[in-house]
């Protein structure tokens, strides 16, 4: 059974609007998309309104975003 084909922006969308974060790490794991941080910034460009937060561990960094869905379901449906 062939899947339809998504882009890459839409499956991230689609991950966020599920109510579950993302980071780099899954998303390359989960999706094989190493380029996060760019689709972010394309979803943002669209009107996708995305929240981040840096997080600092053991002497490394990273981003994790999600969506607040309460505002986002109804805006972009």
């Amino acid at each position: 059974m062939d899947k339809l084909k998504r882009s890459q922006n839409q499956i991230i969308k689609d991950h966020l609007l599920t109510g579950q974060s993302i980071t780099r790490w899954q998303a390359i794991e989960l999706y094989r998309i190493a380029t996060l941080p760019t689709r972010i910034n394309q979803l943002e460009n669209k009107g996708l309104t995305i929240q981040r937060k840096r997080v600092d561990k053991d002497g490394k960094h990273w981003n994790v975003y999600w969506i607040d869905i309460d505002n986002e379901v109804t805006s972009h449906e």
